[in-house]
């Protein structure tokens, strides 16, 4: 689950590619203030807090360029001065540390930029990479930065370097100026800040000093072999040295044809995140598009193809039947988690109708058909033996010629000679012959030979066993144990009585726990 949120959390941040940047001087009573009158520009204040402590300058005269018979630099000017070149390096200054060497004016600079100076067109015209790279050591001075080695060092820039440069510490004038000072952080683009200078005199023409001391660096100087100058065009012409390193209050920013301006209302306005040809709606657009669906439907291939190939091992490992049972067991899980959300009752209807159905399938599996030569033993039919009852008349157990016939006389007799076994107490079955005990005394006996007559026979469904296929033991009717035994010793014929001069036979005894002890009629 944490994987998932980080994941969730990354791809987010995505959302703010180019909306993220170097953090800024805060605009306002906690860290920078400027105010300024424009057309003309009169007068200006600044009070600064990015120092040690809170700092007010007031009554500055901003220079600007005066355009008139002649293009000069001057006091209540109505066009700004033009610093044109191509952008090479830059820093943003969200506070300064006066033990690092910066003070004074110092403290209300914000972001502090190197260009070397050319015709914009010129500047348009470098390709990537051709352009002047300048490392930078520190940079904590804005108008003195130290380099190392690079195509430039502007340490040791002079009257030989073939290439003029301006180092701006640059003062926004407005907030919508301070916060579109993140552009410069793109370098080596073609680059136009509009601004002022600031006058070493008050607006009332006195010295502008700040505790005592009187300033000249980084101000603008009207005397002199450095003296400040433009061209026709109001651009800061660079000098002798090859280097101009002043304070400029910043009015407006051309950057690579895009504009920051004091009111962030140009039809150009460079926007943090500002995506070039498809703009910033096109390229979150793009992102959703192409960045998350296209990770979705990858995800959702790649998982696709994970659980075929997992499938495909499963059925080679388990088989079909081993599938069957996972599906199976997938299913019983599924519905037991449904199942707590159901009542007692419901769930338990539930589970007889599953088990109903499950039976169901059983059966059907179970029941197979068969060749009628199996079902059909000798023309005896179980189900019907079983679900025969007595009737008047035949019955028949099973259908063909060879069924055995169960006549009403039959079961009379049957009948009679139970209730006469119970009467008697012995039994009632004539036997042909029988074997005496063997415990009782050595009197002699003869054979006993009933001269009572023998009853009429009928026909039993015993009587026609021996004419009928013998039927395995699976197949015979159920019938009453007693009835059995009479049955048995009834089948065998009867013999013929032996002649009284045959020689007799030895004396036997009998048992008086033998049945047949009592001979009495």
């Amino acid at each position: 689950m944490r994987r998932a949120r980080l994941a969730l959390l990354l791809v987010c941040t995505m959302f703010f590619a180019g909306c993220l940047g170097a953090n800024t001087a805060e605009w306002g009573s906690g860290g920078i203030e400027v105010e300024i009158d424009k057309n003309p520009a009169t007068e200006a204040s600044i009070t600064t807090n990015l120092g040690a402590s809170k700092s007010t300058y007031e009554s500055l005269s901003p220079i600007g360029c005066d355009v008139g018979e002649e293009v000069v630099l001057a006091k209540n000017a109505s066009n700004r001065i033009k610093f044109t070149g191509y952008l090479s390096a830059s820093i943003l200054y969200d506070s300064h540390d006066p033990m690092a060497g910066a003070k004074n004016m110092d403290t209300a600079v914000t972001a502090a930029v190197a260009i070397q100076a050319m015709p914009i067109g010129d500047a348009r015209d470098v390709k990537d990479g051709e352009g002047a790279r300048i490392d930078i050591k520190q940079w904590n001075i804005p108008l003195m930065p130290e380099t190392r080695a690079g195509t430039v060092d502007l340490d040791e820039i002079d009257s030989d370097t073939e290439s003029d440069w301006y180092v701006l510490g640059l003062i926004p004038t407005t907030e919508n100026l301070n916060d579109g000072f993140r552009s410069l952080t793109e370098w080596h683009k073609p680059i136009t800040i509009h601004g002022y200078l600031i006058s070493t005199t008050t607006v009332n023409g006195s010295t502008f000093t700040i505790d005592g001391t009187s300033q000249s660096i980084g101000y603008h100087r009207s005397t002199g072999t450095t003296a400040h100058s433009v061209d026709d065009n109001c651009n800061l012409q660079v000098g002798v040295n090859n280097l101009q390193s002043v304070y400029v209050l910043v009015d407006k920013i051309e950057i690579d044809e895009r504009v920051v301006s004091s009111n962030g209302n140009d039809g150009d306005e460079w926007k943090l995140g500002h995506v070039p040809f498809i703009g910033r709606a096109g390229f979150i657009t793009f992102f959703i598009v192409v960045g998350i669906g296209g990770s979705i439907g990858m995800f959702l291939l790649s998982q696709m193809i994970v659980r075929q190939g997992a499938k495909e091992t499963m059925k080679t490992l388990l088989g079909e039947e081993g599938l069957a049972k996972i599906k199976k067991v997938a299913a019983d899980l599924r519905r037991d988690k449904k199942s707590g959300t159901m009542s007692p009752t419901e769930r338990k209807r539930q589970y007889d109708k599953e088990d109903r159905q499950a039976r169901k399938q059983e059966n059907q599996k179970a029941s197979k058909p068969t060749n009628k030569g199996d079902s059909d033993i000798s023309g005896f039919d179980l189900d019907s033996a079983l679900a025969g009852g007595s009737s008047d008349g035949p019955s028949e157990f099973g259908g063909t010629s060879s069924s055995v016939v169960v006549t009403e006389e039959s079961m009379k007799l049957e009948k009679e000679l139970s209730e006469s076994e119970v009467v008697t107490g012995s039994g009632f079955i004539q036997q042909d012959t029988w074997s005496p005990p063997s415990k009782r005394g050595s009197a002699p006996v003869s054979n006993v030979v009933s001269n009572e007559p023998k009853p009429k026979r009928t026909e039993h469904f015993s009587s026609v066993r021996q004419d009928s296929t013998p039927k395995p033991k699976s197949a015979k009717a159920p019938v009453k144990r007693r009835a059995a035994k009479k049955r048995k010793a009834a089948a065998p014929a009867p013999r013929e009585p032996e002649p009284e001069h045959e020689a007799k036979p030895e004396p036997k005894t009998f048992d008086d726990d033998d049945d047949f002890s009592d001979f009495s009629f």
